[in-house]
């Protein structure tokens, strides 16, 4: 006699109620594991509904069971009081598979994460869809047109990342926190098409989390132990959003002039392989051969996409330059294995596009100083595009030269020292000083110039010193012109400005 062991989820959805009404369960013994019965107790004496409505199905069952030859009985451990305190982090779940270990029989669930871990535990199970899903999936109730990112956690208010006047905002979407109910809702929609769209591209899939992409979405969905609270964020493709022109043109325009390392820094945390995707398109249509590697499980691009191979990336890129391509495409680098990937590809000659995401100038520039010496960057990246969701893009072409990095005074010495130009003039100079690098942008170094010139000319004024005045200055330096042969007041003065300013001081007669 077959044996049908319930998880919690369907007995309260009604589905396990549904199967056995319909006579798709018939002669069989039902067996209720305990672990699952005090769950839904504890729930109902909490006041919840999905507890009693789950006490409400076991009596139903228990009343129609009998019509349609199946027995029915309870079996496994009952769970401590540590065990339905850690309910979400998966502790009942695992007491029900035990169940279902022991008694040989098929684990019945509409819980997706459930089924897969029994099915990599090897127990037979049978997962069953928790309700009709409705042509529109949950979140896209919170998609007004001017959202970029859509948040939803348990038990807080619903925001979003919108799009205004060319810069992202932080707004409340409204007044009612999310529901457990609502983000188990967008975990199954999202595990089902998992499992059954055909042109849905898996990024992870595990048992506590599942990131995916689809229709112009990227969905993450995370649950205890791997986050406190169930959560879920949807990122919208901003091709969607602003012209495609004004994404894709900077790219394409670098490309075309001859460049062959672009990286192109994601400020804004968009969704970035649409526009990856759409670059590659435009690359073949002008007569390149244009790649596309990523972590991702894709099954349709309108591009060539290769992804891990044997789980590696390395591999994957490898592979690829058997036949090198005009350029390699990384989706999305997000560490320094990737950011070794594109110094590989290029080392080897084949020109790389890269989409790094990163909130800050300055934490992108450190990230590649770590996978590559300074002497090595410019020869691996020669253009750097600040791509924000506007769309609008700052483009820096990279250059190197032997100098004395602006601001420093002479005696600093000559260094190494990487310019990144836009239209012609210098906006960041990036050197080294005692192996940590220094990222310089030229239009602040100038105003912290002027602001130290200031203080240094008050200090000047309140000396007494009346015989000195400020000749030249530096970041680290300051220059005093002594008239006439008095030194009255120059050590004090000297003092003042090394302990208020930290620049040093040179008096010349």
């Amino acid at each position: 006699m077959e044996k049908v062991i319930p998880d919690t989820s369907v007995l309260i959805n009604g589905a396990l109620l549904r199967l056995i009404e319909a006579g798709e369960i018939r002669d069989c013994e039902l067996i209720i594991p305990l672990a699952a019965v005090d769950e839904l107790q504890a729930q109902a004496s909490k006041g919840r509904d999905i507890g009693l409505r789950g006490l409400e199905e076991i009596k139903r069952i228990r009343e129609v069971s009998g019509e349609k030859g199946i027995r029915i009985r309870f079996s496994g451990e009952r769970p401590s009081l540590d065990d339905i305190r850690l309910a979400r982090s998966g502790r009942i779940d695992a007491l029900i598979r035990d169940v279902a270990r022991a008694e040989g029989g098929v684990l019945y669930t509409s819980d997706y994460v459930q089924a897969l871990v029994a099915e990599a535990e090897g127990i037979p199970v049978r997962y069953i869809e928790p309700y009709q899903r409705p042509e529109e999936p949950a979140y896209k109730r919170y998609l007004r047109p001017d959202v970029v990112n859509l948040y939803l956690r348990d038990g807080e208010r619903p925001y979003a990342e919108v799009l205004r006047d060319g810069r992202l905002e932080v707004v409340m979407l409204n007044d009612e926190s999310c529901s457990d109910e609502l983000l188990n809702e967008v975990l199954e929609e999202v595990m089902a098409v998992a499992r059954v769209k055909e042109d849905a591209d898996i990024i992870m899939l595990r048992p506590e989390t599942v990131v995916l992409e689809m229709d112009d979405y990227r969905i993450k969905v995370a649950k205890p132990p791997l986050s406190d609270k169930m959560e879920a964020m949807i990122q919208r493709s901003i091709l969607r959003l602003v012209p495609e022109s004004d994404v894709i043109e900077p790219i394409i325009r670098e490309c075309s002039s001859g460049r062959r390392g672009v990286l192109v820094l994601n400020l804004d945390g968009v969704y970035s392989f649409p526009i990856a995707e759409r670059v590659a398109v435009r690359l073949w249509e002008m007569g390149l051969d244009a790649r596309i590697i990523g972590r991702a499980r894709r099954v349709n691009s309108s591009a060539p996409y290769y992804g891990p191979l044997d789980g590696d990336l390395e591999k994957t890129l490898h592979l690829t330059l058997l036949s090198p391509p005009d350029y390699v495409i990384v989706d999305e680098a997000i560490d320094s294995r990737d950011l070794k990937l594109v110094k590989d590809a290029r080392l080897a000659g084949v020109g790389v596009i890269a989409f790094k995401q990163s909130r800050s100038f300055e934490a992108a520039i450190t990230s590649l100083m770590e996978v590559m010496s300074p002497p090595l960057l410019p020869r691996v990246i020669d253009t750097i595009i600040l791509m924000k969701c506007s769309g609008v893009s700052e483009t820096f072409h990279v250059s190197d030269s032997m100098k004395v990095p602006s601001g420093l005074s002479p005696e600093s010495g000559i260094k190494y020292v990487i310019e990144l130009t836009r239209a012609g003039e210098t906006v960041y100079e990036i050197y080294e000083v005692n192996g940590r690098p220094i990222i310089s942008n030229i239009k602040e170094l100038r105003e912290h110039i002027e602001r130290i010139r200031r203080n240094v000319e008050e200090i000047l004024r309140g000396s007494g010193a009346g015989n000195a005045r400020l000749e030249a200055l530096w970041l680290d330096k300051a220059v005093i012109r002594r008239v006439g042969r008095g030194r009255r007041g120059l050590r004090d003065l000297e003092k003042r400005i090394v302990e208020e300013l930290g620049i040093a001081v040179e008096f010349r007669a």
